[in-house]
C-alpha cells in the first residue's frame, strides 16, 4: 500500500496527514503555535518551532496509522505564502521569520510602488506588491537590520525550511515564488531587473521547482533527529491556496475556491496569466503544467471572528455563537463590519486601513456584531468576485473551505452576498491533501495531477443556494460597505503607521 505524507505549515498551526492511493486518511494530528507581535503591526514566527512541531505531529500522525515511518512513499508540502525566512551561509536562521499579516514594510511596498508604475509591475510580476510579501520585507531588513540583512545567503518561504531541514537542500517551488513579490509569473522566473533596481541581491533567492517534482530525500541527519526514515522522496510542494485548491479538486477554469480560513481567498483557475490592470488582485502559478490562478485575498477573514470573540467578547464557543447570530436577520439590523483588522489586500490594497463597525444603535447586541463580522467578510469575499466577473473569468461552481465551512451560517451568508450557490468538498485538511498529491505525482504513485483528483476528489452535490429574500437587503448593505472604505481612506492612516 502507498502511504503519501502532507504536511502544512499554517498560519497558526502545523498539521501532518497520512493518507492512502485512493485519499483514505489514516493518520492526522495538528499542533498550534502562536504568532509573535513584538510591536504593533509586526508578526513573526520562529523556524523552529515549526519544525518541532513538524516532528510531533507526524509522530502522532504515524501512530494514529499504526505505521512506521519505512511505509511512507513519498513526502509533500504546503505553507503560508509570503514570508521570510533568512539564512546565513552556515544554513542557519539569522531571524524570526517576518509572516504574510507583517506590516512593517508599507513604507517599502510604497517605495516600490514610486520606482515601478501599475504598467511597469504588471509586465515585470504581474502583481501588486504589498507589506509581509518576501521583496518588501527584505527591503526593510536593509533598511532597519542591515547586519542581519549582509548576513542572507538564502531568503526562503515557511514551507521550504521544512523541506530544507528534511533534505539538506535549498529551493522553492513556482507557486510559492509567485507570492514574493519578486517573480515573474508569467515567464517563471525571477524578475532580475526589478530586484536590480529594488536593490535586493538576486543570488539569495533559490532555483525553483516544480510542486511534484522531487527535490530530495530525508537526510541521515534529519532521520536520526525526527521521525522520518533516510531516503524517502520529498517533493517541493507549493503554496497553501494552491494546495488547497488541488485538494479541493480546483484545476480547470470554472470551478472557484472560495476560502474562510484566518484569511480569506477567493481562487479562479486560468489557462493564460492574465492579471488585473488595476492590480488589486493577485496572478499565479497553479499546480499543474500550464495552469494559473486567479486570487482575491482579505487579510482577516477567520482572524475577524476571532478577534471579536476572543478578545471583545471573551468567548471561544464558536458553535453557540453562530447559533446566536443566526437568530439576527440579514443585514444585522443597519450593523456593518469592514474586516480591515490587519489592513486590506484586495480590492484596496490598503496597509493602513483598519477595521470598523459602522452603524451602531441601542438595538445592537454581540449577536449583531458576530453576524455582521460573518457579513463583512462576505462583502470583502464579494469585492474579489466583482473583479473576476470584469476580466471575464468563468465562475460556474464555488466550493467554500476552511474553518469557515463548518459554519452553516457563513455559508449562508456566502451564497447570497455572492449571489451563487456554494458547495462544500468532502475532503477534509484539502491543503494537507493536495500536498500529498503531489508527493504521489512525484513518486509515480498518480500519473499526473489531474488523475489523483479523479482518483480522490468528492464535493457535496447538494449546495447552499442564494435566499432571495436576502439579495435586495445585502445589495443595499454591499454598497454603503464599498462607500464605507472610500469615505474614510484618508482618515486611516491618521490613526498610525505600521513602519
Amino acid at each position: 500500500m502507498s502511504v503519501l505524507l502532507g504536511i502544512d505549515i499554517g498560519t497558526s498551526s502545523v498539521k501532518s496527514l497520512l493518507m492512502d492511493a485512493e485519499g483514505n486518511v489514516i493518520g492526522f494530528s495538528q499542533l498550534e503555535y502562536d504568532i509573535s507581535i513584538p510591536s504593533v503591526g509586526r508578526a513573526e514566527q520562529d523556524p523552529e518551532v515549526w519544525w518541532d512541531l513538524v516532528c510531533q505531529a507526524t509522530t502522532l500522525a504515524l501512530g494514529q496509522a499504526n505505521i512506521e515511518a519505512d511505509n511512507i512513499t513519498g513526502i509533500g508540502l504546503s505553507g503560508q505564502m509570503h514570508g521570510l525566512v533568512a539564512l546565513d551561509r552556515h544554513h542557519n536562521v539569522i531571524r524570526p521569520a517576518i509572516i504574510w499579516c507583517d506590516q512593517r514594510s508599507s513604507g517599502q511596498t510604497e517605495e516600490l510602488n514610486r520606482l515601478f508604475s501599475q504598467e511597469e509591475l504588471g509586465g515585470l510580476i504581474q502583481n501588486p506588491v504589498a507589506a509581509g510579501f518576501q521583496l518588501p520585507s527584505l527591503m526593510w531588513l536593509k533598511e532597519h537590520e542591515p547586519d542581519s540583512y549582509r548576513k542572507i545567503a538564502h531568503a526562503m518561504l515557511p514551507k521550504d525550511y521544512i523541506r530544507f531541514r528534511l533534505t539538506g537542500r535549498i529551493g522553492v517551488d513556482t507557486t510559492d515564488a509567485s507570492g514574493t513579490s519578486a517573480y515573474n509569473v508569467a515567464g517563471k522566473s525571477w524578475a532580475i531587473s526589478l530586484l536590480n533596481r529594488a536593490g535586493i541581491d538576486a543570488s539569495i533567492f533559490p532555483a525553483a521547482g516544480e510542486p511534484w517534482e522531487i527535490a530530495g530525500q530525508v537526510s541521515p541527519l534529519a532521520a536520526a533527529t525526527s521521525p522520518f526514515k533516510q531516503g524517502t522522496p520529498v517533493v517541493y510542494g507549493g503554496a497553501d491556496q494552491a494546495m488547497q485548491a488541488i485538494g479541493n479538486g480546483i484545476l480547470a477554469p470554472g470551478i472557484v475556491s472560495c476560502t474562510i480560513g484566518t484569511g480569506g481567498q477567493l481562487f479562479a483557475p486560468i489557462d493564460t496569466p492574465v492579471y488585473d490592470a488595476s492590480l488589486r488582485t493577485h496572478t499565479y502559478v497553479h499546480a499543474a503544467p500550464g495552469k494559473w490562478y486567479l486570487l482575491g485575498a482579505s487579510m482577516s477573514a477567520g482572524l475577524s471572528l476571532r478577534w471579536l470573540a476572543g478578545k471583545v467578547l471573551g468567548r471561544n464557543d464558536y458553535g453557540q455563537l453562530d447559533l446566536e447570530a443566526a437568530k439576527v436577520a440579514a443585514g444585522s439590523e443597519g450593523l456593518l463590519f469592514l474586516p480591515y483588522l490587519a489592513g486590506d489586500r484586495t480590492p484596496h490594497m490598503d496597509a493602513y486601513a483598519k477595521g470598523m463597525f459602522f452603524g451602531l444603535t441601542l438595538n445592537h447586541g454581540y449577536e449583531h456584531m458576530v453576524r455582521s463580522v460573518l457579513e463583512g467578510v462576505g462583502y470583502s469575499m464579494r469585492d474579489s468576485l466583482e473583479i473576476f466577473k470584469k476580466l471575464g473569468v468563468r465562475m460556474d461552481r464555488i466550493i467554500v473551505s476552511g474553518g469557515g465551512a463548518q459554519s452553516r451560517l457563513w455559508k449562508q451568508i456566502m451564497a447570497d452576498v455572492l449571489g451563487s450557490e456554494v458547495y462544500t468538498s468532502t475532503m477534509k485538511e484539502q491543503a494537507c491533501v493536495g500536498a500529498a498529491i503531489m508527493a504521489g505525482v512525484g513518486t509515480g504513485v498518480y500519473a499526473d495531477v489531474e488523475q489523483a483528483i479523479a482518483a480522490i476528489v468528492r464535493i457535496q452535490e447538494e449546495p447552499i443556494r442564494p435566499l432571495s429574500e436576502n439579495e435586495d437587503v445585502y445589495a443595499r448593505q454591499y454598497e454603503v460597505y464599498k462607500q464605507l472604505y472610500a469615505s474614510n481612506k484618508a482618515l486611516f492612516p491618521m490613526l498610525g503607521r505600521h513602519d
